[in-house]
Order: C-alpha cells, then sequence, then structure tokens
C-alpha cells in the first residue's frame, strides 16, 4: 500500500533521501486507544519484515487518526509507547523485556525480527520542526528498517555516516526546520524517536510509562 495520507509530509522533508524512499502504509486507525493500533498493525508489519530485503522496502507508516494523540508532547509520549506496547504483543514479544533497557546506549527496537528507527510526526509540532504534520491531525509513526540506511550509506556497513548526517543537517536548517543535531548524532536511539519541541529541550523518554498508566497494556 502506498504511503497516503502521509505523502504531503514526505514530499515537504527537507531529508535527502525522502523523495526516493519506499514507504508503505499501513491501514489508518480512527480509534483512541493506541495499544489496539499496534495490536491491528502487527499482521502488517510482519508482513512488511518479510519483503523489506527482497523489495528494497525503506518505511512503513502507521497513521493514527484520533487529533488527541497528538495534541500535546505528553500525549503523543503516552501514543508512542502503547502502539510500541501494542505491537510488540502482536509480533509474539515481551512488551516489558523488550523496554526494560530503552533508555540504554545501543537499545534498538526489534519487532518480527527486524531492528527499527521510529520517526514520529504530530500536530502538536511547529510549523518549523521537521516533525511537523503540516496541517494533518493525525499522528504519523515511521518505522524505518535499520538496514535500509545501509542502502543509501557509503562505505556499506555504517548506519549514516558524519558526512551524510550534516548533510541532512544543513538542508533541514536551510529549510527553516532546524533539529537537534548533538542529539541526532548520540547512541541513545531511542531518545531519537520522540523528538522534543524544541531543539536543546530535554530528550522524550517515550518508553516510560505515565502516572496513571499501566506497565505494558
Amino acid at each position: 500500500m502506498a504511503d497516503g495520507a502521509f505523502a504531503p509530509i514526505r514530499r515537504g522533508s527537507a531529508c535527502p533521501f525522502a523523495a526516493r524512499a519506499r514507504i508503505e502504509a499501513a491501514p489508518a486507525h480512527p480509534g483512541a486507544e493506541p495499544y489496539e493500533a499496534g495490536l491491528e498493525a502487527g499482521p502488517v508489519l510482519t508482513d512488511f519484515a518479510r519483503r523489506v530485503e527482497d523489495e528494497e522496502l525503506d518505511g512503513l507508516v502507521l497513521q493514527l487518526t484520533d487529533p488527541g494523540l497528538g495534541a500535546t508532547l505528553e500525549a503523543v509520549a503516552t501514543t508512542v509507547r502503547r502502539t510500541v506496547i501494542g505491537l510488540l504483543a502482536a509480533t509474539g514479544a515481551d512488551p516489558a523485556a523488550e523496554l526494560a533497557h530503552a533508555g540504554a546506549d545501543g537499545w534498538w527496537l526489534r519487532l518480527a525480527d527486524i531492528r527499527w528507527f521510529l520517526v514520529v510526526f504530530a500536530p502538536c509540532y511547529p510549523d518549523t520542526s521537521p516533525r511537523s504534520t503540516h496541517g494533518s491531525d493525525s499522528t504519523f509513526l515511521l518505522f524505518q528498517p535499520v538496514h535500509s540506511f545501509d542502502r543509501h550509506a557509503t562505505p556499506k556497513g555504517t548506519v549514516i555516516v558524519p558526512a551524510v548526517r550534516e548533510r541532512i543537517r544543513d538542508a533541514h536548517h536551510a529549510a527553516g526546520t532546524p533539529y537537534d543535531s548533538d542529539l541526532a548524532q548520540g547512541t541513545t536511539e531511542a531518545a531519537k524517536f520522540v523528538a522534543a519541541l524544541n531543539p536543546g529541550d530535554p530528550p522524550v523518554a517515550w518508553w516510560r510509562p505515565g502516572p496513571t498508566e499501566p506497565e505494558t497494556t
């Protein structure tokens, strides 16, 4: 399935790789419970993971259409945590065990035997943010297989070399959508999934439950 409602966000991205990325979309989820969205998307992600290398796919988008799920940064963090927990459960993983070390250096989100990087776009982000939805009320979770970066990296075997990272950073600054380059260069991958509202703000620990949120479901 093509990337659908996510296409305007991709076209508006300053990332030099966005235009040629091969992105698919799961069916949009209209409900207000992100955990259910994750459960429903599990089979879609599993099928995507099965095809990802042979078809050289770069990303799978989950669209959550309830405006409240991305209205504030706190809501986005909860939305991401509960969606990921639903996906982990749907793909046969133990959510508590998988997220126990999410804040550690070198941790990766693993789903369907693949490592993933996650980029979240939500209506709470201003137009000057690379995570802006450009007027859409939906929240979008873009799951990128880590080895897809290897196809765009030079030399092969690296995630993104410094020269390419600098190129991406400069493109975003030129477009008026700067991001936190220090965070991007860091080794705590989970801290990059949900961006802060402004560069330099503290990282968003989306993997930690809120005071009224259950640990797993």
